[in-house]
């Protein structure tokens, strides 16, 4: 039976060069039948982490307002600088509720810099 590792370089492999949904159907599918469905997470960060040893970083980007293409620019500059990364598929999201500033997630690493986060963290620190 091939590792889970194998079969992540195989779904990057196919992300890359064939129909999206139907590789992740495909996948799925895969783990079903194989009764591994409890690894569905572990196997799209090795999916993740192939493809961004190939250069290529998919972030989820969620700011209260919706960003300028300027901003889009920067944050686009700023991933590629601190992943490595050559090609950068971001994702935004508006999310009123976190107030202000930016959560940036990639597949392997997260940074939170909302005022959300900001204001939890100081209200936690006071009751503890």
């Amino acid at each position: 039976m091939p590792t889970r590792l194998q079969i992540a370089t195989v779904v990057a492999d196919r992300l890359t060069h064939h129909d999206r949904k139907k590789t992740v159907r495909e996948a799925a599918a895969w783990l079903v039948a194989t009764g591994r469905v409890r690894q569905a997470r572990y196997l799209a960060r090795d999916v993740a982490g192939v493809l961004a040893n190939r250069g290529y970083v998919l972030v989820n980007v969620t700011t209260a307002r919706a960003l300028s293409e300027q901003a889009h620019s920067d944050l686009v500059r700023f991933i590629k600088h601190h992943t490595g990364a050559t090609t950068v598929e971001l994702e935004h999201t508006v999310d009123a509720s976190v107030i202000g500033g930016v959560r940036i997630e990639t597949p392997l690493a997260m940074l939170d810099a909302t005022v959300q986060t900001k204001l939890n963290n100081y209200v936690e620190g006071v009751m503890n």
